[in-house]
């Protein structure tokens, strides 16, 4: 549903819909209504475009096509490439721990279909075998329209569930600034990015989630950044025995994360490397998510850990504010 505001001189227009499996909200700042309702229209349709080639699910999509080619190459389109070779490239540069050839896993714990379940140590180590993203083959193919084919192991299947929402991000702002909007902000069902500052120069205000629950534990103000969160307090199932299992999976053991930290955010420039980099971290824990960032500074993050500790990077020591009560408040150098 549109919605228009006039505000600092320029029309406020946003539109609220369901895409990508999450609710997704595009505001813009635009000179006219009508220029608004129109950017905000290609930002949706965008969005939906990238769904029908990324998602798992749709049988139409590139994406699926893959993962039911049996590992015969297959044409894809040039944002699965795009997606593909950045994941490949956060594989090589986290050690593996970003790895998006974990949907056969993720589907046997029963997060795609609902149907929870522990599996065996065997089944896990049999899984994990089909998930050497080195072996992914990329090329160049002769049709203009599908100008790549990708090739994967015979059993290996793909899903961009960690990558595809800082992707689509990225794609809907560049389409804004494409139209002619400076001022805009896309939330993808939490994962936050915006073009430029707020219309009068002020930056955006982005709440971090609580983990426990509760109002937001601090806040960090960001202008022409993506701000991404992961954590296992949305997504996650518990056995009789009260072991709760998270929907982010450490790929060196086919088990969900358990590094001793409940969310991550990073802030960075670009919402793909972002979104990938969050989940990454979270599954590296405290200290090597710090010796990460410290080797990388190319992003800032904000760590907290199942201790109650709040750990920032130095880079937003002047943008963020807490208002929760945390054990202990750390800048990281």
């Amino acid at each position: 549903m549109l919605f228009t505001l006039a505000s600092c001189k320029q029309v406020k227009t946003s539109d609220t819909f369901a895409a990508m499996n999450t609710y997704i909200t595009v505001q813009v700042y635009a000179r006219t209504a009508r220029q608004g309702e129109e950017a905000c229209a290609a930002a949706k349709a965008e969005l939906a475009a990238l769904e029908t080639l990324l998602s798992t699910t749709i049988a139409e999509s590139d994406t699926y096509k893959l993962n039911h080619a049996g590992g015969a190459p297959t044409a894809v389109h040039q944002c699965v490439y795009d997606v593909l070779d950045f994941s490949l490239q956060m594989h090589e540069r986290t050690g593996g721990l970003f790895n998006p050839a974990l949907y056969p896993l993720i589907r046997a714990w029963g997060f795609t279909t609902g149907d929870y379940r522990v599996p065996s140590e065997a089944e896990r180590t049999e899984l994990l075998s089909h998930s050497d993203c080195t072996q992914v083959r990329i090329n160049a193919a002769d049709s203009a329209a599908l100008p790549y084919t990708v090739q994967l192991l015979p059993d290996m299947q793909l899903d961009f569930g960690g990558i595809a929402k800082g992707y689509a991000g990225d794609c809907a702002l560049a389409r804004l600034s494409a139209l002619g909007i400076t001022s805009a902000l896309v939330n993808l069902g939490g994962n936050v990015q915006t073009l430029g500052a707020k219309p009068d120069g002020s930056p955006w205000t982005v709440g971090i989630t609580n983990p426990w629950g509760g109002e937001a534990v601090c806040a960090v103000k960001i202008a022409g950044k993506a701000v991404v969160t992961s954590g296992g307090y949305e997504r996650f199932f518990e056995d009789d025995d009260g072991t709760r299992y998270i929907h982010i999976f450490d790929a060196r053991t086919g088990l969900p994360a358990d590094s001793g930290l409940e969310s991550v955010t990073v802030i960075a420039e670009r919402g793909m490397y972002a979104d990938a980099l969050s989940t990454s971290l979270f599954v590296m824990g405290k200290d090597a998510a710090v010796s990460f960032w410290k080797a990388a500074q190319d992003f800032d993050c904000i760590l907290i850990t199942s201790e109650g500790e709040l750990l920032y990077s130095a880079g937003i020591a002047n943008a963020l504010s807490v208002q929760f009560p945390f054990a202990s408040v750390t800048e990281i150098r």
